[in-house]
């Protein structure tokens, strides 16, 4: 599956991306410092913890990736706010990322809910534009089932297909294969033509 990562500087498609998920909002890098006991994807109870045994608050916001060449994404997230002031990714990162890059948003507070991650595309390509609306409609199916304690008991046939061509997708698109070139089934046919026009019409 595809992997993203900390952006190295914020440049005109990070500041679109800043803009569109919190309008003026200024983003700033911060050291990842785990807590002990804190899990991976874990921030929202990783941060409760925290304030509980040291004061402090959980602040809302959100953690910008960016999948080089591809698009860049932006994740509901939390970190530690201490009680000097001083925001703080207690976080433990799936791929051993030292920094994030978090962009405060006093707007939002975490309800239990699923908030899906925002995606902008980094050039236009069917491959591109279909994966990021095949993972909206993973997200929608896992809304429609409730909150995140329920997401275990999905239907199969409700997620799984959405699956097996999400990763489909990001297999394809990690090879630098576009809509133009030959669709990774192996029917000969570029993808658009191939699979591109059946996701096309499954998506519609």
């Amino acid at each position: 599956m595809y992997t993203t990562t900390t952006p190295v500087r914020i440049d005109a498609p990070v500041r679109r991306l800043i803009d569109t998920v919190t309008p003026g909002g200024h983003a700033r890098y911060l050291r990842v410092q785990p807590e002990p006991g804190a899990t991976v994807n874990g921030c929202f109870s990783n941060v409760c913890a925290k304030a509980a045994r040291d004061g402090g608050r959980r602040l809302c916001g959100w953690q910008l990736w960016e999948w080089p060449g591809v698009l860049v994404e932006a994740e509901f997230h939390a970190v530690w706010l201490s009680p000097a002031g001083e925001m703080v990714e207690i976080t433990p990162k799936p791929h051993g990322e030292g920094t994030i890059l978090f962009v405060p948003d006093e707007r939002r507070a975490y309800r239990g809910e699923v908030v899906d991650n925002v995606r902008i595309a980094l050039h236009e390509d069917q491959l591109v534009q279909h994966f990021i609306r095949v993972s909206r409609a993973i997200v929608q199916v896992m809304t429609r089932n409730g909150p995140p304690a329920a997401q275990a008991h999905i239907p199969a046939e409700q997620i799984a297909p959405l699956r097996r061509v999400q990763q489909f997708l990001g297999h394809a698109i990690d090879a630098q294969l576009r809509e133009h070139d030959p669709c990774p089934c192996g029917s000969g046919l570029r993808y658009r033509q191939c699979h591109g026009h059946e996701l096309e019409l499954a998506l519609a």
